[in-house]
């Protein structure tokens, strides 16, 4: 018998804010550490910039002695493959998850969305997850899209009681801790009162998440083939962030 797959989507209506960055940070976290079994569907038509990553990611480890041992080391560790990912259109993500499900056992899949998701066929996409991660900076403008935007969404999902959508889960990024933490409160108020969950996990500004796999360095951060490495894993608030995911996403 199946396991029960929990679908999560990533997405926010501003470009910017990380919801790639995070979808392979998260993936990479549970597949490779957490021993969670993760597909990822890559809703950025049609550049399929997560798709285009792993294959990237893969030709530097095919060029790189070093990368091909490491690969190797983790496989005789986790005994597993790297996870799945795979292209489709916003539109198309359920009926993408489900052809998924049918064909492998998937603890997570995650749904990373573009940022222009206001239509009604991705609207609809939304509401038949399990539930919504969206990041968030403390930026007005980027606050004001997201809250009318998610507002919207889960009024929808509240009036049509069988849609699956549970919660909507909002977690801060790139948060500089020497700016004014001013619209960082202002808008936490508003988010409760709005009875959207905001996660205590705060993930600080860093330039670490943008250090992709590359035959120059063997410094990385962001891959699809690797989890990130202990010494900068930590102060990046991934750990914490993951880890407070796997409570609320029931996992």
């Amino acid at each position: 018998m199946k396991k029960d797959t929990v679908l999560v989507a990533v997405c926010n209506q501003k470009g910017g804010v990380g919801k790639s960055t995070m979808t392979i940070m998260l993936a990479g976290y549970y597949h490779y550490l957490k021993g969670l079994n993760v597909a990822v569907i890559d809703c950025d038509y049609p550049q399929y910039s997560l798709v285009r990553m792993k294959e990237r990611d893969m030709r530097t480890v095919e060029h790189s002695e070093y990368f091909k041992q490491l690969m190797v080391s983790q496989y005789e560790r986790i005994n597993k493959k790297a996870y799945t990912i795979v292209g489709s259109k916003a539109e198309n993500a359920r009926d993408a998850a489900e052809k998924l499900k049918k064909n492998g056992d998937y603890d997570l899949i995650v749904v990373d969305l573009p940022g222009t998701v206001n239509s009604s066929g991705v609207i609809n996409t939304i509401v038949n997850m399990d539930y919504v991660i969206t990041p968030i900076i403390p930026d007005r403008i980027v606050m004001q899209s997201s809250l009318s935007f998610s507002t919207t969404v889960w009024d929808y999902a509240k009036a049509n009681k069988d849609t699956p959508l549970q919660k909507f889960l909002f977690f801060w990024t790139r948060k500089d801790t020497r700016a004014s933490t001013e619209v960082f409160d202002a808008y936490n108020i508003i988010l409760q009162k709005l009875e959207f969950t905001v996660l205590d996990t705060v993930i600080p500004e860093t330039n670490r998440y943008n250090k992709e796999l590359s035959l120059a360095t063997r410094n990385y951060f962001r891959c699809t083939l690797f989890p990130p490495p202990a010494k900068l894993l930590k102060g990046s608030g991934l750990a914490e962030l993951a880890e407070e995911l796997l409570t609320k996403l029931k996992l």
